[in-house]
């Protein structure tokens, strides 16, 4: 399918003003990926704080689905508070619960939890208690986010890879967006233990269907009934492609338009912000 692009003062239009997929106006529920689509480092995007709030005002359902796992679900509550954003625990999901979810079925309860302190603490109070020295023996490794990284952590895990323990990752992002410029992510560390080990983590977040179907539970809505709305071709794009959800790509954050021409993935519409997007929903009588 050929994207539709919003037009509005934000900038140019490769269709005719407004026009807008047949399946975007089926929509009766949105998913956001948070950075570099709803905010960026501190600051919220444009038009995210007035789109949320319509939905919030006509009771249409929404979530925040983040691969991000750098942070526990409690900070980023705090952080969507801070920035005067409708969201409570129910209207987040992390690839961290995706992960506690995906341990919980498998039966393992002692990771070598590559992770922030705060999301090991998290971990630990959803009964996964994570090996925390070289005496405790792990029953798997998983790979998140961790921006406390160190040398002795990349070789622990590098040792208990090898050695065979199944081995997970919370997601494949290579970097993460921030206003001075992309930082690297969980992806790059699955790139280099990749190198070290030649193995390949279970991948447990976007684009994968473990966290497509957390959210189509989350809003209990079938899946052409839910826009994803997200700023990369490869995660986001990808997921709600191939899940059957309604792809919307926001030029916000990672991908630019330049990239789509080169994507297997295409989004169903493509806007400049949440800005645009708020419109064309009011266009179509989906938001007052």
């Amino acid at each position: 399918m050929t994207p539709q692009f919003a037009s509005t003062q934000e900038g140019p239009s490769a269709a005719p003003d407004g026009a807008a997929p047949e399946r975007l106006a089926q929509v009766t529920g949105l998913a956001f990926d948070l950075d570099g689509t709803v905010y960026l480092g501190a600051q919220l995007l444009p038009g995210a704080r007035d789109l949320l709030d319509a939905l919030a005002s006509a009771g249409l359902p929404f979530l925040f689905a983040t691969n991000n796992s750098s942070k526990s679900a409690e900070e980023y509550l705090v952080r969507l508070h801070a920035l005067g954003l409708p969201a409570d625990r129910e209207r987040l999901l992390t690839s961290n619960d995706v992960a506690i979810e995906r341990l919980r079925q498998a039966g393992l309860r002692r990771p070598y939890l590559v992770a922030t302190p705060t999301v090991v603490r998290e971990y630990r109070s959803q009964g996964i208690d994570p090996a925390e020295d070289d005496a405790d023996t792990p029953d798997c490794v998983l790979l998140t986010f961790d921006t406390t990284l160190t040398y002795a952590k990349l070789r622990r895990a590098s040792d208990l890879v090898r050695a065979g323990l199944p081995y997970l990752a919370t997601h494949p992002d290579t970097v993460c967006p921030t206003p001075e410029g992309p930082i690297p992510d969980c992806g790059a560390f699955i790139a280099l233990l990749a190198e070290t080990t030649g193995a390949r983590p279970e991948v447990l977040g976007k684009p994968q269907p473990p966290m497509a179907t957390a959210i189509e539970a989350r809003l209990d809505l079938p899946a052409h009934r839910i826009a994803f709305v997200g700023d990369r071709l490869y995660t986001d794009v990808r997921m709600a492609v191939e899940h059957g959800f309604v792809a919307v790509l926001t030029l916000t954050g990672e991908a630019q338009r330049t990239d789509l021409p080169a994507s297997p993935h295409q989004p169903d519409v493509v806007v400049e912000s949440l800005t645009a997007l708020h419109t064309l929903l009011r266009r179509q009588g989906t938001l007052p």
